[in-house]
């Protein structure tokens, strides 16, 4: 009999925590403090938000949609070769067709945004041997900037128009190799190319 007067007892007082009727207490708080508490922690938040959106506005407002605000001075740019494979080694058999395949395939879709049609109408034809230098004008900002055209024809024979299988299957591979951009260096003026040898590995 204790026991289930003890059993009743614990299970009231537990009901009672949860709503007490007398005191109209729901979890051990009236409405008026449970409306308190609920108002502290929602100014609190949006107090918490709008400092963390404040301080993201700040530091957007340094940053430089074109180039970094802190540079280093790098002794080489990076290079991306293309097509890309597996390794940084590009093997093949020319008689065997599915071991290039994939390499050209990898140009086509590297070459796809370069295609005439495409760059006429997102890029500026720009005359040659003349920069194009895009700076802004104090708070008037030179947005947004544009690229000279790069059409995909100036790559003659590995442009894929005219050979579209870029030379694999006479064993004399297109590889295009592509510099990132170093802001603040300006390339030569003198039309000169760089020149870069390549040669198989046996």
């Amino acid at each position: 009999m204790s026991g289930s007067k003890e059993h009743r007892k614990g299970s009231s007082q537990w009901h009672e925590f949860f709503w007490n009727p007398r005191t109209h207490e729901l979890l051990g708080r009236t409405a008026t403090s449970w409306g308190l508490i609920l108002l502290f922690y929602l100014i609190f938040y949006l107090f918490l938000a709008g400092m963390f959106a404040l301080t993201m506005y700040i530091l957007l407002l340094t940053l430089d949609d074109y180039k970094p605000t802190w540079q280093d001075q790098l002794a080489t740019p990076g290079m991306m070769i293309r097509p890309k494979g597996d390794q940084l080694e590009i093997t093949f058999s020319v008689s065997d067709t599915e071991s290039w395949s994939g390499f050209v395939q990898n140009l086509n879709n590297f070459l796809t945004p370069y295609n005439d049609s495409y760059q006429v109408q997102t890029n500026d034809n720009c005359p040659p041997d003349q920069y194009f230098i895009q700076e802004d004008s104090g708070e008037v900002r030179n947005n947004p900037k544009r690229s000279c055209q790069f059409n995909r024809t100036m790559l003659g024979e590995c442009s894929g128009m005219v050979d579209h299988l870029y030379g694999y299957n006479k064993g004399q591979p297109c590889i295009l190799l592509k510099l990132n951009r170093v802001i603040g260096t300006l390339p030569g003026k003198d039309g000169q190319s760089p020149s870069v040898t390549c040669g198989a590995k046996v």
